[in-house]
């Protein structure tokens, strides 16, 4: 993995781990800690388990010592090791040993994301959609050898599938399951799921793709598109170098204006003070905030009572309130810019001004972005189909006609937006249907289906690298000893997925507990991950701000997709991709390899103890 065998951590890169609200059972846990001095990996995390199973206690502090244990070991999953120092508990992240080499760190994040599958994989119900996904290929008419034959000779006659249920459904499931990422789930919002075929091979899958509503607050996405004035490092940026490079920013500013006041007109008016001054302003901004936070804690008092319709009027109200203000703070921060000299400049000096003026770019973000975006959530080939490219043509479905008709051109209006928006909205400011598709690596190293890869005539583009959070490290049981604990803690459930409570309760539930627990956040993977972009017009962000028009987008055919690729990545060496391909495991093979690793009763058979010098011997570098 390095230069030797020892792994070499500065000091300055490690986390304390030490947890609070354990009470009597803080020396218990402490001596757990030191009976995993000198254990390999493996061991470590069996020697967790088996501190969990022995207690069985009901109490807050019974159950803040079970989430600690479990929450340790799923650092212990996603590459840390933990070190006792004096009274203190490390985690040394070791994919941050100075030793360490590039293909070493790429191995290594492999065999988390593999760890972190294998763990999803124990959730209920898993194992059986495992079986029922390896059955439904095996009864199928699957012939891997016939069609890697046939792309030996030239390009398949490519169908795409939208896989949303039955046994497209479960082929595409099937092909998921063999990734390095947890399994497929139901996520809030909308979703297309693709299935890539041969029609002379229906049954065969050479590939899949899916694609959700993208997220909000990613910095680097959010610079490329200009809907933030920060670049990706935090300084003055994106929209900032828009203004720019185009040659009037006074009238720039003056468009991107007009979209915040029609979106401020637009905010439904029901439970807000009345006549709304639509030039927006600080004052105005201060005093729907004062709103906002009063609706937010009758809406907790109304949860916490069980009234139902009460919290769900008052969630509403605080949503129209909190909008309101932040488009009248950016309608602020752009005058400010209008009545400079310099609006470029003023930008760029005035953080303040950029606080304000990003208010406003968020609202303008948030209320497009489910019609306008796509994120690219899976994408890759099928097994055996790797080595004959075919995470390339899996990565060239994001332009397809199939894949923008099946999300929709003129959708209606989200949950959300048609809460705090009237429904004139959208002739205010029409939806231009689909201008971008999103992307990222898993991990670097394993990005390379993006790189140079084209769909039609446009081309797939890296605009970033973004050191994300996510919770898709976190196992299942861990999840239920967060979700006892935070319910314990506090006498009701504080986190639902109820409209409007925020993206994700379990990532916002596992952030619940951390806090209260007081250990450092284990929904931060840390893995810089390249960020790509698939612009299906000239220029996204500058329609979305109001200085372009946009819209009424085509997308690739199959036949030209399928000719593209072959033509570009498979004709001049297909002989030789075709040979490898015959001879790497295909789906049945990898989908009967998961389950032998599960092993019966969903025991896992591969995590036995084995000799990790690397990992036992690790020193910190001063």
């Amino acid at each position: 993995m390095g230069d030797s065998k020892e792994l070499k951590i500065p000091v300055n890169k490690l986390v304390e781990f030490e947890p609070e609200a354990l009470g009597l059972l803080e020396p218990h846990f402490q001596k757990v800690a030191k009976s995993l001095t000198g254990l390999p990996q493996s061991q470590i995390r069996e020697r967790l388990n088996e501190a969990v199973s022995e207690f069985d206690g009901d109490t807050v502090t019974d159950k803040a010592f079970r989430a600690s244990l479990l929450i340790l070991r799923d650092y212990v999953d996603s590459g840390y090791f933990p070190l006792k120092q004096d009274e203190r508990v490390v985690l040394a992240p070791l994919l941050e040993a100075g030793n360490l080499t590039e293909e070493g760190r790429r191995q290594s994040l492999q065999k988390f994301y593999r760890q972190a599958r294998t763990n999803a994989l124990r959730e209920p119900g898993q194992r059986k959609a495992l079986t029922r996904s390896l059955a439904t290929v095996v009864k199928s008419d699957y012939r891997a050898d016939g069609c890697i034959a046939e792309l030996s000779e030239g390009p398949p006659e490519l169908e795409l599938n939208v896989a949303q249920q039955g046994e497209r459904r479960m082929l595409w499931r099937a092909v998921r399951s063999t990734w390095s990422m947890t399994p497929d789930a139901s996520a809030p919002g909308r979703e297309v799921s693709i299935l890539l075929t041969d029609r002379r091979f229906p049954d065969t899958p050479l590939g899949v793709a899916q694609f959700r509503n993208v997220v909000p607050e990613i910095r680097c996405r959010d610079s490329w598109l200009g809907l933030t004035s920060r670049s990706a490092d935090g300084g003055p940026g994106g929209f900032v170098d828009r203004l720019g490079t185009g040659p009037d920013a006074q009238e720039r500013l003056r468009s991107t204006s007009n979209t915040l006041v029609k979106l401020l007109s637009a905010v439904n008016p029901i439970g807000l003070r009345e006549d709304l001054d639509l030039k927006g302003g600080k004052a105005q901004a201060e005093a729907l905030q004062k709103d906002a936070a009063k609706y937010r804690a009758a809406y907790n008092d109304a949860r916490k009572n069980k009234q139902g319709e009460d919290a769900k009027l008052l969630l509403a109200q605080t949503k129209r309130a909190e909008t309101a203000a932040e488009l009248s703070l950016g309608l602020a921060g752009i005058d400010e810019c209008l009545k400079a000299a310099d609006p470029v400049a003023l930008l760029r000096a005035s953080l303040p001004t950029r606080r304000l003026v990003d208010a406003g770019l968020r609202k303008i973000w948030h209320y497009h972005m489910g019609f306008v975006a796509l994120e690219m959530s899976v994408c890759g080939a099928a097994p055996p189909f790797g080595p004959v490219r075919a995470g390339k043509l899996a990565a060239a479905v994001a332009g397809s006609e199939v894949v923008l008709s099946a999300w929709g051109r003129d959708r209606p209006l989200g949950q959300i937006a048609a809460t705090v928006y009237k429904p004139e909205v959208r002739d205010l400011i029409p939806n231009p249907g689909p201008l971008v598709v999103f992307t990222s690596g898993l991990y670097p190293g394993h990005s390379s289906q993006y790189n140079r890869a084209s769909s039609g005539g446009r081309r797939w583009v890296r605009i970033g690298e973004t050191r994300g959070f996510g919770s898709f490290h976190v196992a299942a049981d861990t999840i239920d000893a967060i979700d006892s604990y935070n319910t314990a803690s506090d006498g009701y459930s504080h986190i639902t997925r109820t409209f409007g409570e925020g993206a994700s309760a379990r990532f916002r539930a596992i952030g619940k507990a951390l806090s209260a627990l007081g250990l450092p956040d284990l929904r931060r993977h840390d893995t810089r991950r390249p960020l790509y972009a698939l612009p299906l017009v000239a220029d996204p962000g500058a329609v979305l701000l109001g200085w372009e028009s946009g819209g009424n987008v085509t997308g690739a055919t199959e036949y030209e997709l399928a000719q593209q690729w072959w033509d570009r990545w498979v004709r001049a060496r297909s002989g030789d991709l075709a040979g490898v391909a015959r001879r790497t495991p295909d789906l049945v093979d990898e989908l009967a390899g998961l389950l032998r690793e599960l092993g019966p009763d969903d025991t896992v058979l591969g995590d036995e103890p084995t000799d990790e010098p690397a990992h036992e011997q690790l020193a910190l570098a001063l």
